[in-house]
């Protein structure tokens, strides 16, 4: 039997950044079940191109972990300012939708304008004050008000989340979610102005590698790594877990990084009421079709397709990040497709994405396609709603009281960015080494 301080589940930027920080300080061991380290930061080199698991992009907000990323991948790294599009209407509007309304047609502009005066003389616009659980159809229209709710919130955000948006609730939105103010908004629908809003205007994206590059990065020197280990089975009252490829490990702490609803069905014997909890959990699944094509002269990063005659919520072009993802004279997009609980037919949607792409205009013709990968994420985002408001604290304290620290976006069971992975991971190996770590 393999014995350990610190077993770490996952290979992806929460794991590799708690096993970096443990290194020297705690015994470790980091089981991956995937034959490289990365999760869904991770590449797919394929015929001279380098796609990513979707627009996987660096926002970097606090300096010890942002100075940790830069400082890990060195030279190789860009930083980008934010180049992004709404396409409504057969027009294009620049990103964020509620602070540049100029270029909408006149009727639309004035629903949406009146519609925001309107809720801000209930006293609710443009503040992005939400209670918990409150349903994201009655935070949209209570902060934005009707208009900007039609044309935009509501349509996008059911394409992306694929769950009804009066039982989705508001509780992720901050700060992914611009809340211009109303001087703002009325600047932004009557004349040009800046679109650096939101949690995004700058971001980091690696020169060489795909975004491959940071969890490689991570990983140089560690020597604890196992790939090709999945977890098979917990047993949380002897502390031993079951690994293919490595048998039992028995540990003293676990960081658990894999999506949460899928760790928990592993624990044998679970507590009373935990497995009726898990079942409450829900998350969405997103097909990335990443495509390479004969040139493109587009300066744009991605575009949002709220209108339901297009299959994909966004569509983006990889190649702005970086123009090494793809051969000279080509370029590589990503377009991303949502489904809740339903698989998507490779072949049928291949037509209507195609048909899309021409329509808004991010391809010229289909023969311009020379390469194609899809990429499944079965897990992409959790859904926000009253069950997981009852079921997440209970089960997150009854992993604590067992030492068992679940964090990263999918341990977490939460929407999140890259930076705040590295964060947590950062932090919980810290608090660990210091015999710290809290209870949640």
């Amino acid at each position: 039997m393999i014995k350990t301080d610190v077993l770490i589940v996952g290979g992806g930027l929460s794991g590799l950044t708690a096993a970096r920080t443990l290194q020297g300080k705690k015994r470790y061991l980091l089981a991956e079940k995937e034959p490289l380290t990365g999760g869904l930061a991770a590449s797919v080199k394929k015929n001279g191109f380098t796609f990513d698991y979707s627009g996987h992009l660096l926002h970097l907000h606090w300096k010890k972990t942002g100075d940790l990323i830069l400082r890990l991948l060195k030279n190789n790294h860009y930083k980008i300012r934010r180049n992004a599009w709404i396409h409504l209407k057969g027009g294009e509007v620049p990103y964020p939708f509620q602070a540049n309304l100029y270029n909408l047609p006149d009727k639309i502009k004035s629903e949406c304008v009146c519609g925001f005066l309107e809720a801000c003389l209930r006293g609710k616009g443009g503040s992005g004050h939400a209670r918990a659980g409150m349903p994201f159809k009655n935070w949209s229209i209570n902060t934005f008000g009707a208009g900007i709710s039609k044309h935009f919130m509501l349509p996008y955000n059911y394409k992306l989340w694929q769950y009804p948006l009066d039982r989705l609730t508001a509780d992720w939105c901050a700060p992914f979610v611009p809340m211009p103010n109303p001087r703002e908004v009325l600047e932004g629908a009557y004349r040009t102005r800046s679109t650096e809003m939101g949690y995004n205007p700058v971001f980091y994206y690696p020169r060489l590698g795909g975004i491959q590059a940071l969890p490689d990065a991570l990983a140089k020197g560690l020597k604890d790594i196992h790939t090709g280990c999945e977890l098979r089975s917990l047993n949380l009252k002897t502390k031993t877990a079951f690994i293919n490829g490595l048998g039992a490990v028995k540990y003293g702490s676990l960081i658990n990084t894999m999506p949460l609803k899928y760790f928990v069905e592993l624990i044998k014997s679970p507590p009373a009421g935990l497995r009726a909890l898990n079942a409450k959990l829900r998350h969405n699944t997103i097909y990335v079709l990443n495509l390479g094509v004969k040139g493109t002269s587009s300066k744009k990063h991605w575009t949002y397709f709220p209108e339901s005659e297009f299959l994909f919520y966004r569509a983006g072009i990889a190649t702005n990040f970086s123009r090494h993802l793809a051969p000279k004279g080509c370029s590589s997009l990503y377009i991303e497709t949502a489904t809740y609980g339903a698989d998507l037919d490779p072949g049928a949607a291949e037509k209507k994405i195609f048909r899309g792409l021409i329509k808004g205009g991010v391809i010229k013709n289909e023969k311009d396609i020379i390469e194609k990968l899809w990429l499944k994420i079965p897990c992409a985002y959790v859904i926000y709603d009253s069950a997981r408001n009852i079921a997440l604290p209970p089960i997150l304290s009854t992993l604590a009281d067992n030492n068992i620290h679940s964090i990263g976006r999918y341990g977490a069971w939460k929407y999140s960015f890259m930076e705040e992975s590295v964060k947590e991971g950062l932090e919980t190996a810290k608090k660990i080494i210091t015999n710290r770590a809290p209870r949640r």
